[in-house]
């Protein structure tokens, strides 16, 4: 399923859990569901924010963003790590506030239905966007992959919770298992925005491409190694989905122009054969690239 696809099923499947959590916390006192109520519209905004930003980047380059728009999709992976930063907080403080004042749950049914379709569903496309992430770099889809995690454990978690708390409710200690679910919940959306902020902070500083793939350029270097005279150094980013490579080599002086920009050819085409979709460059130079 491509990039867009995938966050198109996204905002769907959002969008109507967004509808009826919202009717079950309507209907419910429950802290756990009134906080993911939250959280679920939160998270909506965040997909509608990454589809409209895949299709912007899906644009050709023009004159003003000549390498295009990537860095988009690291901007808007931040907002989304933000956006579940701001919702654990908002869930931290109402489930200490029910921890203090706690109070039996009422109408948690519908809550434990939905929770536990949509722990399934997010499951699905947790396992969707992990696949799709083994065949292209994209910080929407991991991203996409850590959000859809982080609702699939927090949702079977607090559909146990809610069974447990209706299970119990004779019971006093039942009265704190629905802020204590809460605030295991808070647990793993401050790890979630943790992940996703962090994996896109090394792409908006053009950190180099990971020793994988840095290795799949130097075999294609060394495999070529008699086309030129020495090896100044490599360059590597990521904007997007997009890789950029850019390899400083020294050729012959006694070479014509003809001949560097035919040995230049092989080394793209070695290269890229190897990494699909990158652009790269071979650049003759006589010392090394200034950082």
């Amino acid at each position: 399923m491509s990039r867009e696809g995938s966050l198109r099923v996204a905002l769907l499947v959002c969008g109507i859990d967004v509808v009826l959590i919202g009717m079950a916390a309507w209907s419910s006192n429950s802290v756990t569901i009134l906080s993911d109520a939250f959280k679920e519209a939160a998270d909506f905004l965040a997909v509608l924010a990454a589809f409209l930003t895949v299709r912007a980047v899906r644009k050709a380059p023009n004159e003003r963003f000549a390498y295009g728009v990537g860095k988009l999709e690291n901007l808007v992976s931040m907002g989304i790590g933000l956006l579940m930063l701001g919702c654990a907080i908002f869930i931290l403080f109402r489930s200490l506030t029910h921890l203090r004042h706690p109070e039996p749950t009422e109408g948690t049914l519908p809550g434990i239905a939905i929770f536990s379709v949509y722990a399934l569903i997010g499951f699905g496309l947790w396992l969707k966007n992990t696949w799709a992430l083994r065949t292209q770099h994209s910080a929407i889809l991991q991203s996409q992959a850590q959000l859809w995690l982080s609702k699939f454990l927090l949702d079977a978690l607090m559909a146990l919770a809610l069974v447990a708390a209706l299970v119990f409710r004779d019971k006093p200690w039942s009265l704190y298992i629905d802020p204590i679910a809460a605030l295991v919940g808070v647990g793993f959306l401050f790890y979630g925005a943790w992940a996703v902020m962090t994996s896109s902070v090394g792409d908006l500083l053009d950190a180099t491409l990971d020793e994988t793939l840095q290795l799949v350029i130097m075999r294609s270097l060394v495999e070529h190694f008699d086309d030129y005279d020495r090896l100044h150094g490599v360059r590597t980013r990521r904007s997007g989905p997009r890789v950029y490579v850019e390899v400083f080599l020294e050729f012959s002086p006694e070479l014509s122009m003809g001949e560097v920009m035919q040995r230049v050819g092989r080394l793209r085409q070695a290269i890229g054969s190897s990494m699909p979709g990158a652009d790269i460059s071979i650049i003759p130079a006589l010392q090394a690239p200034s950082n």
